[in-house]
């Protein structure tokens, strides 16, 4: 038996979570550089990456069945313990991200190291939070018996 999510809950987790790393690399573009325009540059280019690194991230994720459970014959949870790691694994992914973006609309290594530390605390709950909502929304989640 496998526990799989179908790529349309993967796209549909990928755009909730841009909606809100777009609002917090926003605030944290802004808090990192003064300048709401270089913030917006930001989260415009974070937009575009990052989506993609979320959804590659989502998609390798899938193929490892530790600490998920079958609720029922059609429905399956994901325990605490595997959100962490998913949660560890794309802190360490997308860090580098996270530094190289502003550094290159910036030049600033002070800025960007300012942006990246922001965003390592901010999005690390946002992350935990976000994926324990899905873990409660049953859609795109299929058993796969083999």
């Amino acid at each position: 038996m496998q526990l799989k999510e179908r790529q349309s809950r993967s796209i549909a987790k990928v755009i909730t979570w841009r909606v809100l790393l777009t609002i917090s690399h926003t605030i944290n573009g802004f808090i990192a550089t003064g300048s709401f325009i270089v913030a917006l540059k930001i989260a415009g280019l974070a937009f575009f990456i990052n989506s993609f690194l979320f959804w590659a991230h989502e998609r390798i994720w899938n193929y490892f069945q530790w600490n998920r459970k079958a609720r029922d014959e059609k429905v399956f949870v994901e325990g605490h313990p595997r959100t962490t790691l998913k949660m560890i694994s794309w802190r360490i992914l997308i860090t580098l991200s996270n530094f190289f973006i502003p550094f290159l609309l910036t030049g600033s290594w002070g800025q960007a190291a300012i942006f990246a530390g922001l965003a390592t605390i901010v999005n690390m709950a946002l992350y935990y939070g976000h994926e324990r909502i899905w873990n409660f929304i049953k859609w795109g989640k299929n058993i796969v018996i083999a």
